[in-house]
């Protein structure tokens, strides 16, 4: 069995996941602030050899720790490969904004890594003693990876199925593909799941949240709409419906929602 660690940034409980077994370790995420990257590269070094650096999509809370890791190589989704290859710099420069107006300084500028490697669906990522399979899940962002560690049931699927959070959407029929394929998954393979924010999770845990997600998903697929979102009171969330933001989140989903039915 492969030992596992979840630490939990002060920002929005994003998850950063180190993985090790027989002196080989893996972190995914790590994130956010430069004292708990700090913490996160000291707790990788005592649990192993760092093999790689996984990020399961570009979005800027996600990508910023890597350089913690000097000469580690570093894994995303093809898509996300293309993003870095043509120096796409928006998920920095948010990245830098919040840094900016939160006063956080780093000791090392915010910069995609000089090279990059692609993980696609099914692809087996051999770091060391650890043995991971990609997943491409879609629907959050189109360059959403996740990872299927087999050997202990494990999951890691990015920002999906928090329990801190509602879905945040860019495709709709995408993210409900998806919350399919990974309820089939965790009705029999999967024992433990990652999200992208907030803690560790058991599969029924994950599948809860993940049945609640697609139910709210199925209803903005099937309510009827308008453009001036009267429906938004119509749909309620399946959880966070109190935390500051979510319902603006809601309203992009129903934006999304309305986009592809081309309303």
């Amino acid at each position: 069995m492969s030992d596992i660690h979840i630490l939990l940034s002060g920002i929005w409980q994003t998850t950063s996941t180190l993985l090790s077994h027989d002196g080989s370790c893996v972190v995914v995420d790590p994130a956010y602030f430069p004292r708990e990257i700090e913490a996160i590269a000291s707790l990788a070094r005592s649990l192993g050899r760092v093999e790689a650096v996984v990020f399961t999509h570009g979005h800027w809370d996600h990508v910023v720790g890597h350089s913690a890791f000097p000469g580690v190589p570093v894994y995303c989704s093809a898509p996300l490969v293309a993003e870095i290859a043509a120096d796409n710099q928006k998920p920095l420069d948010r990245a830098r904004e919040f840094d900016s107006r939160w006063y956080v300084t780093r000791p090392i500028p915010l910069a995609w890594p000089s090279e990059v490697h692609d993980l696609r669906e099914g692809q087996p990522l051999q770091a060391g003693a650890l043995k991971l399979h990609a997943l491409s899940l879609p629907g959050h962002c189109a360059d959403a990876l996740g990872l299927h560690l087999e050997s202990d049931g494990l999951l890691i699927v990015g920002d999906y199925l928090s329990p801190c959070e509602i879905p945040f959407v860019s495709d709709l029929d995408a993210y409900r593909a998806t919350l399919r394929r990974l309820l089939e998954m965790m009705e029999a393979e999967i024992r433990t799941v990652v999200p992208g924010h907030g803690p560790l999770l058991t599969a029924g845990e994950a599948r809860s949240i993940a049945r609640a997600d697609l139910a709210y998903l199925d209803q903005l697929a099937e309510q009827e709409m308008h453009g001036d979102l009267t429906v938004v009171d119509a749909i309620s969330l399946p959880r966070a419906a109190n935390v500051i933001g979510m319902r603006e989140h809601h309203l992009d989903n129903i934006r999304v929602a309305l986009k592809a039915r081309g309303a």
